[in-house]
């Protein structure tokens, strides 16, 4: 025990006996090696991942952007912008009566909670999204 406690701590000189803070921590060092070594490997390989997921990320998000960049929408017929825009205000009225009872529900009952405050910005953004690309959709012009 001596010599391995001598080789793991750098001493250079043989000692008559090991202290027990010495042999402790020799003895932590050696217990704990394969647990460290096992949660090192795991880091590594968690940022190996980490780096695969951020790269693929901004991937998608540089070929999404040079897409938009590409896209040339086409100017709708009198028809079909009709109609979607019939579509998109039935959408906007079923969401607006279902927020408006959801939220006349939430100030009777709970007063300290803003679930459907929240569900309601949520839903009017997505709402709003459909109709900002029908405004910007027949843009021309190469900008």
């Amino acid at each position: 025990m001596a010599v391995t406690a001598q080789q793991a701590l750098g001493i250079g000189r043989r000692p008559l006996r090991v202290g027990r803070i010495r042999y402790g921590l020799w003895w932590l060092d050696q217990t704990t090696a394969g647990t460290r070594s096992r949660i090192r490997a795991a880091a590594d390989e968690a940022a190996a991942v980490g780096r695969e997921l951020r790269w693929a990320a901004e991937l998608s998000v540089r070929t999404t952007v040079v897409r938009i960049g590409h896209a040339r929408p086409e100017p709708w017929s009198d028809r079909r912008l009709l109609l979607c825009a019939t579509v998109l205000a039935v959408c906007a009225l079923a969401v607006a009566l279902l927020l408006g009872v959801g939220m006349a529900r939430w100030a009777m009952t709970e007063s300290d909670s803003l679930p459907f405050a929240a569900a309601g910005a949520l839903a009017v953004g997505l709402v709003l999204l459909p109709l900002v690309y029908l405004v910007f959709a027949s843009r021309r012009g190469g900008r």
